[in-house]
């Protein structure tokens, strides 16, 4: 084997060796990880070879063809998991605000986008360009983090997930247009949403009559169904490049028709490992694409749209989503999550500067946004909680516009005095619905707070005490009378959030029992430190009771045919009800079952 042979090789393996360096620091600094994956970008790349000027050293990659290639196929394997994983149906109560508000929001990012363009003297079309990549925020970005911290499915993270398929439909469209601005007519846009349904509906024609027998009649074969669903995904790429739009939304067309597949959570499995290399190869490849040199000359036309980016755009967003009725703490979370430009973007870049219609300045200017704006997106959620806590007063104003209702959405008895003795349940969206069932069977007194309007407006519609409010605000638990509550529950498996509502209720009420919730092992034992009387570990929970059920299943044959006549009915009861969803992970409804079934 010749040189020449294993340069591409050679390429990714010092991609792979320098992230996995730097992820190591990272880790151990308790940093996120894309900026990690960034650094080594810049290291590798040509560029930093370049400012130390070392005589016949390039780089240590210094061909990005294939780099590239594999950063592509990243972003596509991400949005394909992302379509196996999402539930159109999840996003029905959040629908609204992801419709109207992402059409507002990126009208006004982009409008912002143009006027500075405009400022800095640069020609129409290129504003309109600048303004297109300010307005789009990274689907593989923000879904990556939210899918880290398990926030994927929380209220945040479906409004999140919403306004970035939105925007996904938008980015198509907007990519169709100015890639034939040349010879631009009326016609176009009505082409490419054509073109954009055809292959949507394509996905769920697939989904219901053609991929259903197919699958099942290789369902006896995981490794042939991991096969299949990739050959799947690259149908729908070609069909979405032959059709003028990016891979990466053939690969999510592609994770939706098979989505509906019992075998959905295999392919995923085995799919999640492919979709981590070529996404760490991605974030390497933008810090190797960053061109050191043109930082100085563009630094004002940097810092002006950075800050639209980081500031202006995360605070359009913020206003938006708090008029559709959404409390002040999930607004500026999704506000600050969509605080970066798009993979998109670049690709909008790269398209104007081949077309001929934006010079490499602008490509380099969108790359430097890029890098900074995604960098600072991974701490802004990653520490949300804190900077909300911060700076909340000067969100506090938004309470006033808001012109969808929230305020009074509560169902209280009309007298303080008559909620005594009672448990209040922060957070009834997934395991909490399963308490509200069992105290509601056995006549318990209790009320429930929850921070999304679908959620207690359905509560009211069943009679059960409830209000809209944040537990994150002292007014709110004061309202539920918690100086006299017996029990406080938390099922929101936020440990900023439970450790604060600790700290309040033993300030007041010493004596109350409180249950809250978290994710790992470490997060409980430092809640018991701050004086919780129980934690619930979900996943630990649902390990004892399968196996409890082992147990049972070893000593009588009877048992399993009882464990399923139980659960049948269950099942049927919950459906008929349509209280729970039936999609949320296994480890929620093993501990309903706990609850229900004791």
């Amino acid at each position: 084997m010749d040189v020449v042979s294993i340069i591409p090789l050679y390429g990714v393996g010092i991609v792979l060796a320098a992230a996995a360096v730097l992820a190591y620091f990272s880790s151990r600094l308790k940093q996120p990880l894309i900026p990690a994956y960034i650094i080594a970008g810049i290291i590798i790349g040509p560029e930093l070879a370049g400012l130390l000027n070392i005589p016949g050293y390039a780089g240590l990659v210094s061909d990005h063809t294939l780099i590239l290639t594999l950063s592509e196929l990243g972003i596509t394997f991400l949005l394909f998991v992302v379509g196996m994983e999402i539930d159109l149906s999840r996003l029905k109560d959040v629908g609204l605000v992801v419709t109207f508000g992402t059409i507002a929001q990126v009208f006004a990012s982009f409008s912002l986008g143009v006027f500075a363009a405009v400022y800095f003297g640069y020609p129409f079309m290129t504003a309109i360009y600048l303004g297109l990549i300010v307005a789009f925020s990274s689907t593989m970005v923000v879904i990556k983090i939210l899918q880290d911290k398990n926030e994927l499915d929380t209220l945040h993270g479906r409004i999140m997930l919403g306004f970035l398929l939105m925007q996904d439909v938008l980015v198509v469209m907007a990519l169709s247009v100015v890639g034939n601005i040349d010879h631009f007519n009326p016609e176009i846009i009505l082409v490419a949403l054509l073109k954009g349904i055809g292959l949507f509906s394509l996905a769920i024609v697939s989904s219901r009559y053609i991929l259903p027998s197919f699958i099942k009649s290789i369902s006896k074969d995981p490794e042939v169904i991991f096969l299949s669903s990739l050959l799947v995904a690259f149908v729908f790429c070609t069909l979405s490049h032959l059709a003028g739009f990016s891979i990466a939304i053939g690969g999510f067309l592609a994770g939706i028709s098979l989505a509906v597949f019992p075998y959905n959570l295999e392919i995923i499995g085995r799919v999640s490992s492919l979709r981590d290399f070529f996404a760490t190869i991605f974030f390497v490849s933008l810090g190797m694409q960053l061109v050191l040199a043109d930082i100085a000359v563009l630094a004002v036309p940097i810092l002006v749209f950075s800050f639209i980016v980081l500031v202006l755009k995360p605070l359009i967003t913020t206003t938006i989503v708090t008029i559709f009725g959404y409390e002040g703490r999930t607004a500026f979370i999704v506000g600050t999550g969509l605080a970066q430009v798009s993979e998109f973007s670049l690709i909008l870049a790269m398209l104007g500067y081949v077309t001929g219609v934006l010079p490499m300045e602008i490509v380099s200017l969108t790359t430097i946004i890029a890098v900074i704006t995604i960098t600072m997106t991974s701490y802004f959620i990653r520490f949300h909680n804190a900077l909300y806590s911060t700076f909340s007063g000067l969100f506090k104003p938004l309470d006033y516009v808001r012109l969808f209702g929230t305020r009074g959405l509560e169902n209280l008895p009309k007298e303080k005095a008559k909620i005594v003795d009672h448990i209040i349940i922060c957070g009834a969206h997934t395991m909490g619905q399963g308490i509200v069932e069992v105290l509601d069977r056995f006549n318990k007194s209790f009320v429930v707070v929850d921070y999304n309007p679908a959620v207690i407006k359905k509560l009211i519609d069943r009679g059960v005490h409830c209000m809209y409010g944040d537990i994150g605000h002292i007014e709110v638990l004061e309202k539920m009378n918690f100086k006299q509550a017996r029990m406080i529950i938390s099922s929101i498996p936020d440990i900023d959030d439970n450790k604060l509502l600790i700290e309040k209720c033993r300030e007041v009420n010493p004596n109350t029992d409180i249950f809250v919730t978290a994710n790992t092992t470490d997060e409980a034992l430092e809640l018991y430190d701050e004086g919780a009387d129980y934690v619930i570990l979900p996943k630990l929970i649902s390990s004892e009771r399968i196996g409890s059920y082992l147990g049972q299943i070893f000593t009588s044959k009877k048992v399993v045919d009882e464990l399923k006549r139980k659960e049948i009915i269950y099942l049927e009861r919950k459906k008929e009800e349509q209280i729970i969803d039936e999609n949320q992970p296994d480890y929620l409804r093993h501990l309903q079952r706990k609850i229900v079934y004791g």
